[in-house]
């Protein structure tokens, strides 16, 4: 059990689990935090590598080098993973899931380990004017249920991402 299970339930669906790190597994190595993106300059963090073999369609799989890698966020970059070391990079095309920040598609999941999609949580509050996601999320996290480490491509908790979809999509329910 991870340290975020001992918190309150409502206080894991605000996300505020998060900053205790208890969903994101860090690795330990010797390269920068941080670094940027050769397609879009953008600051990425580090991603473990687990995450990349798991996402990584099979036939990128050989591609894949004992090096860090990072985690571009840019919206607009097609560049999903790369390593500020002379290696392949890996886009969008090469990821075998829908990249939430990078596609803005509804069946694109919010979360990845309990199947929230954009459609899915605009659905639901079109249907009661609020959402369960969150919650939902938490319960699960609490029980022990999520690997957001191998199935969320930016290798972590998703809750951030959730609870903004979720303030957004409403704030346009009612507009």
């Amino acid at each position: 059990m991870n340290a975020c299970c001992a918190q309150p339930l409502d206080a894991i669906a605000a996300g505020q689990h998060h900053e205790e790190s208890c969903c994101l597994v860090t690795e330990k190595t010797p390269a920068p935090a941080k670094a940027a993106c050769p397609a879009s300059g953008t600051l990425s963090r580090k991603i473990q590598r687990r995450t990349l073999e798991h996402l990584l369609k099979p036939e990128k799989l050989g591609s894949l080098r004992r090096v860090q890698y990072y985690y571009c966020k840019e919206p607009t970059c097609n560049v999903v993973y790369f390593s500020n070391e002379n290696v392949p990079f890996f886009t969008t095309d090469d990821v075998a899931v829908k990249v939430f920040v990078k596609d803005q598609g509804d069946d694109v999941p919010v979360c990845y380990c309990f199947n929230w999609t954009r459609a899915r949580i605009k659905q639901e509050i079109r249907e009661t004017k609020k959402s369960t996601a969150a919650m939902e999320i938490a319960r699960e996290i609490k029980a022990g249920n999520c690997a957001c480490d191998i199935k969320n491509p930016k290798g972590e908790c998703c809750l951030g991402e959730v609870n903004t979809f979720v303030k957004d999509a409403a704030s346009a329910a009612t507009a």
